[in-house]
């Protein structure tokens, strides 16, 4: 693999955005930070479903099913 490999590049991304979401849950005390999370997770399965990256597809779905479901959620 080199520097410059896009799946690499995705990887990181997906990394970083798994971090940020579940330090987002774990730092912030407001109402809003579970939204937050979530749509880092969600951007972190995007990325990873684009790249083909299926090996860390299950990694993000458990932290998506740990999350509460938001305030007005019906599903």
């Amino acid at each position: 693999m080199t520097p410059d490999d896009p799946r690499e590049d995705a990887r990181r991304r997906v990394r970083q955005l798994l971090l940020s979401g579940d330090n987002t849950i774990k730092n912030r005390d407001d109402d809003a930070r579970l939204a937050r999370a979530r749509a880092r997770f969600d951007e972190a399965r995007r990325i990873a479903v684009q790249a083909g990256l299926d090996e860390v597809l299950p990694i993000i779905d458990v932290r998506l099913a740990d999350l509460p479901a938001a305030e007005g959620d019906t599903a």
